[in-house]
């Protein structure tokens, strides 16, 4: 007789948070820096960049669009794996492969336009397979608040390292005095292959360390398969899912513009190309995010989701505020107090906006249990295939926005004339030295004008964004802590039954 599976909740949390470390620094790698290795290693027309945007708009939404077919696809696996591992290996060796690709085929123009959609589109599904099968097993693995709440936090917190890396690294090599090979050219590709083999790296450990419990997995098996028609409808019938997901896409707009190409730029065009402050650019933004994944498991037990999702969106709104106050009132003459005061408003708005998306996070996982408790049927990874609609969503409406803004300032021939430079570095036709004067110049001839109108962009919008998702969830999100344990003694009770 096989002797049961002791299930080991401390190892599943750690086995399963440290997976998605190297995930985050892959993801990092594809959604905030993609952009900026077109932008300062291509050479692009009007044209050219406009259907780049295009293309990578539409990526994003294709991707949206077949989440919930992918959650269905994944509901419906039965094997000997289980549902989720299968397509976390799948996802994981095809996203790195097609990150690699697009990151290092040495092309231009409009062949690397062709390239870039094809490759696109591949990525974008490969990884949905792979973000939905793992973000979908956390609901899996427990149902507990208070381990849900640990496990949420410390998943975040691991991400956020991995995110953190990402931050630190690309602008530290890609740029300045410290760029591989002297340039971005040959910087990027090999960062490119770095993010994808940790990526591996920390997947493998969610995939030998963590086990499912067997009644979440006996459940599955005993669940008939979702047809096109169920998927959808599972979907739109859980209202709570649906307003919790409207606020995560609030928020993940807001953090996509605020991270964006368009903030680099802002700080190439205040502390310099080959500044020394440069690798620490995004460092205020991590610590806000590592603050928030230590303390809100915590805050949540003490204070309860409302107020901690209340005390979120101010800090967020606080911090861009101050970024924008001192922006436009310290001189350019005291770039080492500016600097500081940027930092120090991103610690505020990485605290926010983690704590909240970690919140919204804790709540669509609610939302499985409001839906076994509404249908009998908990349905993990379908409702989970929502999260990733959202983001890329969010993401491709973020992108739309950056190359608006990009455009409306006139910022195209600067980054050309930068990209120029790079390509020039990379053949060797010009020396380090040579290629930093000039970029130097490019950025001194950009006006105040234009600086001022980028640093609202980043900074008023994306706070507008994250008061409209906490006014949302305020007024039509009702699974509170109260609600929750009522809904989940039920639903425990049927099945005692």
């Amino acid at each position: 007789m096989t002797k049961p599976r002791t299930i080991d909740p401390k190892r599943n949390r750690w086995m399963f948070s440290l997976g998605t470390s190297g995930r985050d620094m892959f993801y990092a790698m594809y959604t905030s820096y993609l952009f900026s290795f077109i932008i300062y290693t291509k050479n692009l027309t009007t044209p050219q960049f406009t259907v780049v945007s295009i293309v990578m708009v539409a990526c994003r939404a294709f991707d949206a669009i077949i989440d919930p077919l992918i959650g269905g696809l994944v509901e419906n696996t039965r094997s000997r794996w289980g549902r989720f591992k299968p397509w976390i290996v799948i996802g994981m060796v095809f996203a790195a492969l097609a990150l690699i690709l697009i990151f290092s085929l040495p092309l231009d123009g409009w062949e690397f336009i062709v390239m870039l959609a094809a490759a696109n589109i591949f990525l974008t599904a490969t990884y949905s397979l792979n973000d939905i099968a793992y973000w979908g097993m956390m609901p899996a693995l427990t149902s507990i608040p208070s381990e849900r709440s640990k496990l949420t936090s410390l998943s975040t917190f691991c991400g956020s390292v991995g995110s953190a890396l990402a931050f630190l690294l690309v602008p530290l090599l890609t740029n300045g005095k410290h760029a591989i090979g002297g340039s971005a050219v040959i910087a990027y590709p090999i960062i490119a292959v770095i993010a994808c083999a940790a990526m591996w790296g920390t997947q493998f450990l969610t995939l030998f360390g963590v086990h499912e419990p067997k009644a979440s997995e006996l459940a599955a098996e005993r669940a008939p398969k979702l047809s096109l028609r169920d998927i959808f409808k599972v979907v739109l019938k859980n209202d709570q899912l649906l307003w919790a997901s409207l606020s995560i896409f609030m928020q993940t707009f807001a953090s996509g513009l605020f991270t964006s190409a368009l903030s680099m730029f802002y700080v190439y065009l205040r502390f310099g190309y080959d500044g020394k402050l440069i690798p620490l650019s995004s460092v205020g933004y991590a610590i806000g995010g590592v603050l928030a994944n230590v303390f809100l498991a915590k805050l949540h037990a003490k204070y309860g989701r409302k107020r901690c999702v209340l005390g979120a969106m101010l800090s967020f709104a606080a911090g861009s505020a101050f970024i924008l106050t001192t922006g436009l009132l310290i001189p350019v003459s005291s770039p080492y107090v500016l600097f500081a005061c940027y930092a120090f408003g991103q610690i505020f708005m990485g605290l926010g906006g983690n704590g909240f998306y970690m919140t919204m996070l804790v709540s669509i996982s609610n939302s499985v249990e409001y839906n076994e408790y509404r249908t009998g049927k908990r349905q993990e990874g379908l409702i989970y295939s929502v999260r990733p609609f959202v983001s890329q969503m969010s993401g491709a409406c973020a992108q739309a926005a950056v190359t608006g803004i990009f455009l409306t300032l006139g910022l195209l021939g600067i980054s050309n004339g930068i990209s120029e430079l790079e390509n020039q570095a990379a053949k060797q036709t010009i020396t380090e030295n040579v290629k930093l004067g000039q970029i130097k110049d490019l950025l001194e001839a950009v006006g105040m004008d234009e600086i001022r109108w980028l640093l609202i962009a980043i900074t008023v919008i994306p706070a507008a964004f994250v008061v409209a998702g906490y006014c949302i969830y305020r007024k039509k999100y009702f699974i509170d802590e109260e609600y929750y344990d009522k809904i989940r003694a039920e639903t425990t009770a049927k099945g005692e039954e």
